[in-house]
């Protein structure tokens, strides 16, 4: 028995050593590549949603003649392995059927209509690879991944090399292991790391260099003076993406000088260009990689 733990201590360390060296040790990272040259970006989270229905052709159309450069969209995954744009869980309240996604199969929900405040649209659930052949590959894509599994990732990755033409997308999920799988098969992709949240910044130390995400993602709820002074300090205040930032708390963003926002775009805001020009303006000590 003291053996057989023995030996598992010993391989634990071996496998634990291994990560450390082709991880390359820790540290700061240096060789981040950032999307837009470093300079600011606004998503339109989900696409222009006031009066379309979210993650939708129209929304995504909307958010282009506002002046978005850059989408935020969610990738869910059917009981059958179709990797589609959807947000929800459940596919009660955008299409109306009492069940959760990854119970349906895409037959069962692909000439479906999605719902927007109760009424039926014009719109139909889009298939990952439907929505990177319809967008234009020059808009930069985050794609937040509501499951993460090892075959989910395997698809995402055969997408990707199918729609190569799409050269400006980032992957993000809370789970690290989902992400470094990502990052080893296809090393050029760029991944974010949701939930890095204030007082989780000890997470970034333990994270060996070579696997570092090359964002870092979190609710502006979840982000203080701090969590700045820490992104500061490592030269990753280029790398944070906020969610949950609205007309009511913009300038709350700006404050903080933070580079990239997923933005519920509402008229009262003006101008994308205008923001994005006031964000570059409004950077103290801005990093530049």
């Amino acid at each position: 028995m003291k053996r057989t733990i023995k030996y598992i201590l010993i391989g634990i360390v071996l496998i634990f050593s291994i990560i450390i060296i082709l991880g390359g040790g820790f540290g700061d990272r240096k060789d981040y590549k950032l999307i837009n040259q470093g300079k600011p970006i606004v998503f339109a989270h989900r696409g222009y949603v006031n009066l379309n229905v979210e993650n939708s052709i129209e929304s995504f159309s909307k958010s282009d003649s506002i002046g978005f450069i850059a989408i935020e969209t969610d990738i869910s995954c059917t009981n059958d392995g179709k990797l589609i744009i959807f947000h929800d869980k459940s596919a009660k309240r955008l299409l109306g059927i009492n069940a959760n996604i990854d119970e349906l199969k895409w037959s069962d929900i692909n000439q479906k209509y999605l719902i927007y405040n109760g009424e039926q649209t014009t719109n139909k659930v889009l298939s990952l690879n439907e929505f990177l052949k319809q967008t234009d590959s020059s808009k930069i894509l985050y794609l937040d991944i509501k499951k993460a599994t090892k075959s989910i990732a395997d698809s995402l990755l055969s997408i990707l090399e199918k729609n190569n033409k799409h050269k400006n997308i980032i992957i993000a999920d809370d789970n690290l292991l989902f992400l470094v799988y990502l990052k080893i098969k296809a090393p050029n992709i760029r991944i974010a790391l949701e939930g890095f949240n204030k007082g989780k910044e000890w997470i970034y130390y333990i994270i060996p260099t070579n696997y570092k995400p090359d964002y870092y993602s979190s609710f502006l709820s979840e982000v203080d003076e701090n969590h700045i002074k820490f992104l500061k300090k490592h030269k990753i205040i280029n790398n944070k993406i906020t969610y949950g930032v609205d007309v009511n708390n913009i300038n709350i963003a700006l404050d903080f000088g933070i580079q990239n926002i997923i933005l519920d775009y509402d008229t009262s805001i003006g101008s994308i260009k205008i923001l994005e020009e006031k964000m570059l303006k409004n950077i103290p000590n801005r990093i530049t990689n």
